[in-house]
């Protein structure tokens, strides 16, 4: 039976299959197909909405969508995810989900504004995406102790570095929150974190 092969994109969402793996001590291969590749029969064949990232396991079978992909890693692999039925698995799921739903989201606006309105309202569609940022960081800020799940590091925390990844203005994003400072730091100094990301080849600007 072969490795995990993650088709990804450099520097996005199938950094956090990189980093579970990592952290897992599993081996896994990745590669990141150019936009034509995409929209290919066989990119479709893989994940039929054309989205990225897509998780390949060594029985053949496909898993895309983010969380689904972290369910999988976390489910079989290290320890990543708090027991099912207690307490911290509830919160673990419910952060994850956040973050996934609310600042995954906001992230899009503000990269991609042109999606959600014209050229003129541009900064507006990206002060709201901000404003909603603050409020969910605010309130991690308060609620880390010092990670998502109190004492326990889980993926999630994981997830919230990588989306972290992708402030504009990240030092709007740190100021006034040190426990978020704190847990940002610790993540991305972990060895498999670090790893993955010098790994990460360049990525060629859209023409």
């Amino acid at each position: 039976m072969g490795n995990y092969h993650i088709i990804g994109r450099a520097g996005a969402g199938s950094l956090i299959a990189e980093f579970l793996f990592r952290e897992a001590n599993i081996d896994y291969d990745i590669s990141f197909p150019d936009p034509a590749e995409v929209k290919s029969p066989d990119f479709f064949a893989a994940n039929p909405l054309g989205r990225i990232p897509v998780l390949i396991c060594p029985n053949g079978t496909q898993v895309f969508e983010t969380l689904a992909i972290i369910h999988h890693i976390t489910s079989r692999f290290g320890d990543l995810a708090p027991p099912q039925g207690t307490p911290q698995n509830d919160r673990y799921h419910q952060y994850l989900a956040l973050l996934a739903t609310s600042v995954y989201p906001a992230y899009h606006r503000q990269h991609h504004t042109r999606y959600y309105g014209d050229e003129a309202a541009t900064e507006t569609i990206r002060q709201k995406a901000r404003d909603e940022h603050r409020v969910i960081f605010d309130h991690l800020e308060a609620s880390l102790d010092p990670y998502i799940c109190g004492q326990t590091l889980t993926a999630a925390d994981f997830y919230l570095y990588m989306l972290s990844r992708w402030d504009l203005d990240k030092t709007a994003m740190r100021e006034n929150r040190p426990r978020l400072n704190a847990l940002l730091d610790e993540i991305r100094a972990r060895p498999a974190v670090a790893a993955v990301i010098a790994a990460q080849p360049s990525r060629a600007k859209p023409v």
